[in-house]
């Protein structure tokens, strides 16, 4: 395997990582406490750019709707944590450019 292929695979691997580790700490414990209780603080604190985007945006769904917070959180978070890996993965991919 080539040093180029190797880098290419940087970016997807840390974004895997995150949205996996995303969804094993938020996803699933949001998914059996069915949307509310004490560990939707812990949620909110974890995807606090999600609750802040989405209490700007639908602050009525957000607050009333179970289904909405059910995409928001787990899936939503999910993929914000997968596209900040891709982007830490290719910082990684840069800085090991330059040097």
């Amino acid at each position: 395997m080539s040093s180029r292929t190797v880098k290419s695979k940087i970016p997807i691997v840390a974004a895997a990582l995150l949205g996996i580790v995303h969804f094993v700490i938020v996803g699933i414990p949001f998914v059996q406490a069915g949307g509310g209780g004490e560990g939707l603080f812990f949620i909110l604190l974890i995807d606090f750019p999600l609750f802040w985007l989405a209490n700007i945006l639908a602050p009525k769904l957000m607050y009333n709707s179970v289904a909405f917070n059910f995409w928001l959180f787990p899936v939503g978070g999910t993929i914000m944590y997968a596209a900040f890996g891709y982007l830490i993965g290719s910082v990684l991919v840069l800085i090991k450019k330059r040097l």
